[in-house]
């Protein structure tokens, strides 16, 4: 059975389009990536090192980043980010410095693509 002129219906053959559909979301996960490398930096910024910060204005714009970059990078496919960017969230909600220098760590090493220490 053919489709229009001799394409065949189903089977291996591409779907017209497609390549522009994957170019678009391709162009669109880039920027993602790109505005979640700027978030993640400005999470730095916001925590002191260790993320020992005691501003609470400070955490609750870390944790509100945290939870933009978490939602971004599991719509992009990057489940590692995504946890380690809810992890701090929540760390930077309702845990103890412990808590939170940790997932930063976490999330620090996500956010680069190297492994944590």
């Amino acid at each position: 059975m053919s489709g229009r002129g001799d394409e065949p219906v189903g089977g291996d053959a591409a779907v017209p389009g497609t390549e522009d559909v994957e170019e678009a979301v391709a162009r669109l996960a880039g920027r993602a990536r790109r505005r979640n490398a700027a978030r993640a930096e400005r999470v730095e910024q916001l925590l002191a090192p260790g993320g020992t910060t005691s501003d609470p204005a400070a955490r609750r714009e870390a944790a509100q980043l945290c939870h933009t970059v978490a939602g971004s990078a599991g719509t992009f496919g990057d489940d590692e980010l995504a946890d380690a960017a809810r992890r701090l969230e929540l760390a930077l909600r309702d845990g103890g410095r412990d808590d939170v220098a940790a997932a930063l760590d976490r999330f620090r090493a996500a956010a680069s693509g190297t492994p944590p220490a």
